[in-house]
């Protein structure tokens, strides 16, 4: 709470605290909120309190948190790239180490072959895929004969799928490979997944995504592997919002209805909008109607004004606490009705 509180106060803080606002960062006791707060505070402090702060970022002893205060220094060109690169290979543990040496890779190529050794070195075959498909992109030719074996050898039918399908864009003769691997996923839901991700690079899959997204039990599962058909198969939108209507858990159904919510045309909006102000817990609902303000705003007054009218209505049967919070997320619609004065 109190790196919280302090990275909230950088911006506003005047010159001559910001001194002291360090200090508090620095003694912080718990190594993990001690490296965000520095993060936090590092591009707001003045020249010569960058010092102290990445001596305060080298002093982290959890080799974790230490690599992340230094390479996201590095990320925000505060510190050199050899010295994030060292705090990166000093990481004893193998998913991390990967993790940090892929991140690194966005800011110097020379990085890649390392952050592909120690992908490979991963024991962990969901972590392996994870960091090999991030790396796939970024990878020069010659590298990639030793990223496809590395994918090849994952012995998890899902993850070798993915990491294959990451690959493919690099080397599209081995998109029947990852195809094949796909459709040998025994999950419903893994295989949904992978065959629509492949579906980006063969169109002609569609079908078959669709049909092994329609095969999904689990209700959650089932409407994310429709919303992410929805973009190259509008026709399946009423499809997978009735899918996230079924929902009964509320997180489930806010994080299907996200997903969802940039695909809708704005005939299915009302019924987006019905799902997200029947979600009972507070925090859930507000998430599920912020998603929508936005295409919600771009409707026309004539047509937004009754859903406001009667979205309004149902919110203000709860209590003045979740009425304030659903009428915070709606913000951008009170404005699109009102202007400045609606909204005060």
């Amino acid at each position: 709470y109190r790196a919280s509180a302090l990275t909230a106060l950088a911006d506003k803080l005047p010159p001559e605290l910001l001194s002291e606002t360090l200090a508090a960062a620095k003694a912080i006791q718990d190594e993990r909120y001690r490296a965000s707060a520095l993060t936090a505070l590092a591009d707001k402090l003045p020249p010569e309190l960058l010092s102290e702060t990445l001596a305060a970022a080298k002093a982290i002893q959890d080799e974790k948190y230490r690599a992340i205060a230094l390479i996201t220094l590095a990320d925000k060109e505060l510190l050199v790239l050899p010295e994030a690169l060292a705090a990166a290979k000093a990481i004893q543990d193998e998913k991390y180490r990967a993790i940090a040496l892929t991140t690194l890779a966005n800011k110097e190529l020379s990085v890649l072959a390392e952050a592909l050794a120690a992908a490979k070195a991963i024991q962990d075959e969901k972590y392996r895929a994870i960091l090999l498909s991030a790396l796939a992109n970024k990878l020069p030719p010659d590298l990639l004969p030793e990223a496809l074996a590395a994918a090849r050898s994952i012995e998890s039918e899902s993850s070798r799928a993915h990491a294959l399908s990451a690959l493919a864009d690099k080397l599209p003769q081995i998109l029947p490979e990852a195809l094949a691997a796909a459709r040998s996923i025994e999950s419903e839901s893994s295989r949904a997944h992978a065959l629509s991700a492949l579906a980006d690079k063969l169109p002609q899959i569609l079908p078959e995504a669709l049909a092994a997204a329609r095969s999904i039990e689990s209700e959650s599962s089932r409407a994310h592997a429709l919303s992410a058909l929805a973009d190259r198969l509008p026709q399946i939108l009423p499809e997978a919002l009735a899918a996230v209507r079924a929902i009964d858990n509320d997180e489930h159904r806010t994080n299907a209805l996200s997903a969802l919510a940039e695909k809708l045309t704005p005939e299915f909006l009302p019924e987006a909008l019905v799902a997200a102000k029947t979600i009972q817990y507070e925090r859930y609902r507000s998430i599920a109607l912020n998603a929508l303000t936005s295409d919600l705003s771009q409707m026309s007054n004539v047509k937004l004004f009754p859903l406001w009218q009667d979205t309004l209505h149902e919110l203000s049967l709860r209590t003045r606490p979740n009425l304030l919070g659903d009428i915070e997320a709606l913000f951008p619609v009170i404005f699109a009705l009102g202007g400045q004065a609606a909204m005060a």
